[in-house]
């Protein structure tokens, strides 16, 4: 895509949108929600009808941009989020409206080498999301905090990380609108690294130091082996390896001990039965030997929150989050493998339409049945381990199933919403995982 006159235009508007974040500061809050849900009214019913010239060709043929329709939907969901900060809201807003928006010209513009893992997107758009973006977000969290002051190196550190976060996001090949999970995650990002600066320089202690060595020479040792033994390959081995460090060392020994749950019980998985699924054509490639993009898939969630939890105030919590991002990976991995290596009746969600075994998105009985104890066996161990209360792990395992019953739905064959890119199915489904366990809790009283 070219940057002409009309893309120009509408990007402009994209990019404008944001400097109605400056308002925040004079509105009440139930006025800014008001405001956006008007907005989300009027660019579903009005905008595409008495400005045609933002919709691009297929838009105006259809008179409806979804994108358009999204913007202020985001935004909606930014505020309700962070309605007791709405800083970080404000600075949501800055990575949609300055990241997202100065990306796609920089994509146009300068073009250049594409991304390796998404050959749609540019060196050029991704650097001008973190650049832009970071610049945007800096300046609306700022002024919404005080007008009078910029923000410290330690939050500008945190703006910095949610903007490369976004930027990473919106980077995955994805068919998902790009006004949709980039803003959203980098404003999470952003908020809970914000909880941690107080853990901060207990990271640079000898004590911690010596930790986070040794840490990394565990994981060193385990993913040679791993290697050695070809269940990975030398980029996953790599991958888990650095994950692997960081929930170790700020995640405890507990939740480590998890994620080799997760490992051992998703590889046997993979190989159990694997000449059935060779002949359907579902069997992992290389002989089920994880790469780089799987493991960041199903564990990258995990370790963020191992992260936070080892530096911030709320350890409990996020290392809860941590175990219901694992257990949501083993169950998925599990009811996938085991799904498409027996018989059973196969049906897609919501509907239960009766589909052919391996039918994207499909959902079996024994699939379902094997995933949800698998997710119980991971659960278990974090209560063997003391990481977990009963109730606890009872909430790792709604949330597991919540996260795979998301992804069925959101890969499900023929839907109009469909995403095809496992790996980025992944993702969702360990983020929804981790956000639902702690959310079960709450909403149960035992989490306040």
């Amino acid at each position: 895509m070219t940057l002409t006159r009309a893309e120009g235009a509408r990007k402009a508007l994209h990019i404008g949108m944001g400097a109605f974040a400056l308002l925040l500061t004079s509105i009440s809050w139930g006025m800014a929600l008001a405001a956006a849900g008007f907005a989300c009214l009027f660019n579903v019913f009005v905008l595409p009808r008495v400005t045609p010239y933002f919709l691009r060709k297929e838009e105006g043929e259809k008179g409806f941009s979804l994108g358009i329709a999204l913007y202020p939907l985001v935004v909606l969901v930014l505020l309700l989020l962070f309605r007791r900060n709405l800083p970080v809201a404000a600075a949501g807003w800055g990575y949609l409206a300055f990241g997202d928006g100065f990306a796609a010209i920089c994509g146009m513009t300068i073009g250049g080498p594409k991304l390796p893992w998404n050959s749609q997107k540019s060196f050029s758009g991704f650097f001008g999301y973190l650049f832009f973006g970071f610049l945007g977000a800096s300046f609306l969290y700022g002024f919404l905090s005080s007008p009078s002051r910029i923000p410290f190196f330690s939050e500008l550190i945190c703006l910095f990380a949610g903007a490369l976060a976004g930027a990473a996001i919106e980077s995955l090949p994805s068919e998902l609108d790009d006004n949709v999970l980039p803003p959203l995650v980098a404003a999470a990002v952003l908020a809970c690294l914000l909880e941690t600066r107080g853990g901060w320089a207990d990271v640079f202690g000898p004590g911690a130091l010596g930790g986070f060595l040794t840490a990394l020479a565990v994981n060193v040792v385990v993913s040679g082996i791993a290697l050695s033994f070809r269940l990975v390959k030398p980029s996953g081995a790599l991958a888990g390896a650095l994950l692997g460090t960081v929930i170790l060392a700020f995640g405890t020994a507990p939740l480590y001990l998890l994620l080799w749950v997760f490992f051992g019980v998703g590889t046997l998985a993979t190989r159990f039965r694997k000449g059935r699924k060779e002949a359907m054509g579902k069997a992992e490639e290389g002989g089920g030997r994880r790469g780089a993009e799987n493991v960041l898939a199903n564990v990258s969630v995990a370790a963020f929150c191992a992260l936070v939890a080892g530096l911030g105030p709320n350890g409990d919590v996020f290392r809860l989050a941590a175990a219901a991002a694992l257990a949501t990976a083993l169950m998925d991995t599990v009811g996938t493998e085991i799904g498409q290596s027996i018989a059973s009746p196969t049906v897609l969600l919501p509907d239960f339409r009766r589909v052919p075994p391996g039918t994207d998105g499909a959902v079996s009985v024994a699939g379902t049945l094997a995933g949800f104890a698998a997710a119980t066996l991971l659960a278990a161990a974090g209560v063997a381990t003391l990481l977990l209360t009963v109730r606890g792990a009872t909430a790792v395992v709604l949330a597991a199933g919540a996260g795979t019953v998301l992804e069925s739905l959101l890969g499900r064959d023929g839907a109009p919403w469909r995403l095809s890119n496992g790996h980025v199915l992944n993702f969702l489904n360990t983020l929804a995982g981790a956000a639902a366990a702690p959310a079960f809790l709450m909403a149960a009283g035992a989490l306040s």
